[in-house]
This record gives structure tokens, C-alpha cells and sequence, in this order.
């Protein structure tokens, strides 16, 4: 038994030796800055980790383990919501104020939200957000509670910008005023403007000389002697 559990166990007996109840396990579901606590705590869940490690073959020496990183966490668990005329005060915990089909519809909308829900499993380790990957449920016992089962995968947060940025952008911030306009022409370089004519500024520019015509036009050349090499826009 671990230390912690050692803990919550002496604290229970001490509770109940003093008088009071022992604590009952919650589980607590936060989204939105909404709260819900099961009203029925699941009898038990399901944790299942895995770690990403790979097993590769290496020629003469034969098969050898390389270490992953954390795959993410997945948790399960099953129970039911009950109508508001039943009376199960000895296992109630949290919010019995709403009836069964009340509860469902708010984690179905967190469902489709598509937001991070909070998990958080009192005297357990878990305590993260997920998104829920599946809710099902169901009546069949004619009580008109609502059995269920959640499977609910781990988020983890990129701290990627989101897509659609509405706040004004800052040219002077950004570098967009430095930039040159993607339409502009570049000026020629040093070894163009170091050309004697045309001819052989587009033999340096390109690597051909009879680009000269379209180096003339480019510029709005009429008179090919009336701009210096050094200004051509190539």
C-alpha cells in the first residue's frame, strides 16, 4: 500500500472515530467554466497508458528496444444518471439538482464543443483534460435512469496561435512594412551595373544576352542610352 493510500486510509478512520462520514469519491467534470459532479460515483475506472518506444532490427546484432515518448492517456468508466423522483441519498455526490436527461445533454454539448474537458478523480491521479471521444447511453430497466459509458482520450495543449487572429496587425511589429512588394522588380546587382550596355548587362543578369529586350521594356526604355545600368530593374 502506498504511502498516500496509508494516508487517506488513516484519515478515514479518524473521520469516522471523530463522528464524521467517511469521504466519498467525486468525479468532477469542468468545461467552459461550467461544473458537473456526477451525481452517482462509477464503482470503478479505467486508466490505460502506453509509451511510444519502437522496436527496431539491427544488422548483426538482432532486435533492440529505442524508448518513446508518453502516448496519450485514455480513461473509461460507466455508470448511470438517476430521475429526480428517485430517492438515492446514500449514494448521491453531486449535482442531483438536475435530472438525468439534463446531465446528458451537457456533456453531449461539451462533446460537440470541441473543447478540453477536465477530469478530476478525487483520492486519484487523475487530474487532466481530455476530449470526450464517445458517450453512449440508454434506458433498460424501466426506472427511466439513464445508464452510460464515456471513453475520453488526453489533451494536451500545442500552444499553437489560433487560425483566425482578429486583433490588428502592427506593420511596425510584424516586418511586413520592410518587406518589398512581391509585384517590385528586384534592382540590379553590382555586377550588372558594372555592365558597358544591354547586351551584355542581360548576359550577366541572365546568362544569355538576348534578354536585353525585355530589360529595355521591363524599364520603359525608348531611348536605351537614358537610364544608368546601375537603376535597370531586371
Amino acid at each position: 500500500m502506498g504511502v498516500m493510500s496509508i494516508w487517506n486510509t488513516v484519515n478515514n478512520i479518524a473521520s469516522i472515530s471523530l463522528g464524521g462520514k467517511q469521504q466519498r469519491k467525486l468525479f468532477i467534470m469542468l468545461c467552459d467554466g461550467e461544473r458537473l459532479t456526477l451525481p452517482v460515483t462509477p464503482n470503478k475506472y479505467h486508466v490505460k497508458t502506453n509509451q511510444l518506444n519502437k522496436i527496431v532490427d539491427i544488422l548483426d546484432f538482432g532486435e533492440a528496444l529505442l524508448f518513446g515518448n508518453p502516448g496519450l492517456i485514455r480513461l473509461s468508466f460507466s455508470c448511470f444518471m438517476p430521475r429526480l423522483y428517485h430517492e438515492y441519498t446514500s449514494i448521491i455526490s453531486g449535482d442531483y439538482e438536475k435530472d438525468a436527461t439534463e446531465l446528458c445533454e451537457l456533456i453531449d454539448k461539451w462533446k460537440r464543443s470541441k473543447k478540453p474537458v477536465r477530469i478530476i478523480i478525487t483520492e486519484s491521479p487523475i487530474n487532466h483534460m481530455f476530449g470526450i471521444k464517445s458517450f453512449d447511453y440508454d434506458e433498460h430497466d424501466g426506472s427511466h435512469d439513464i445508464y452510460y459509458t464515456m471513453n475520453l482520450e488526453e489533451y494536451k495543449d500545442l500552444n499553437t496561435p489560433p487560425a483566425n487572429n482578429e486583433q490588428p496587425m502592427n506593420d511596425e511589429t510584424s516586418g511586413l512594412r520592410d518587406r518589398k512588394n512581391e509585384t517590385e522588380k528586384p534592382v540590379a546587382d553590382e555586377k550588372v551595373a558594372r555592365a558597358r550596355d544591354l547586351v551584355e548587362a542581360s548576359k550577366r543578369a541572365y546568362g544569355e544576352v538576348e534578354k536585353w529586350r525585355a530589360i529595355a521594356e521591363a524599364n520603359s526604355m525608348d531611348d536605351l542610352a537614358a537610364i544608368a545600368l546601375s537603376e535597370l530593374r531586371i
